[in-house]
């Protein structure tokens, strides 16, 4: 009775490795990590528009928790990109328009 396990392969025939197999996952390109209680995001990586669009929630829901300062504090190794630089001037804009300050360091 055959209960469906496959033949035994000889070494010699074993198809090559997947080039992926065993290679060391990569860090993502950027990360930020939120500070509810003090209002401050520390950010790593590359910073590029989809980035700081994610980012621009993060403010936006310490802004809700009742922030009037949010401090965005870009890391040493981190780069930002014009675009980046685009959406966290108009959030900074539409923020002091309510009364609410953003400092990037």
């Amino acid at each position: 009775m055959d209960h469906g396990s496959a033949p035994a392969t000889p070494m010699g025939d074993r198809e090559p490795a997947l080039p992926w197999a065993g290679a060391l996952p990569q860090a993502p390109s950027f990360t930020a990590t939120v500070d509810q209680r003090t209002g401050v995001i520390r950010t790593r990586g590359h910073l590029d528009a989809l980035a700081a669009d994610l980012l621009v929630g993060s403010v936006v829901a310490l802004q809700r928790l009742g922030h009037r300062r949010i401090t965005v504090r870009i890391g040493p190794q981190a780069t930002i990109d014009d675009d980046a630089r685009g959406v966290l001037a108009d959030l900074d804009g539409r923020l002091s328009a309510d009364g609410v300050r953003l400092a990037v360091e």
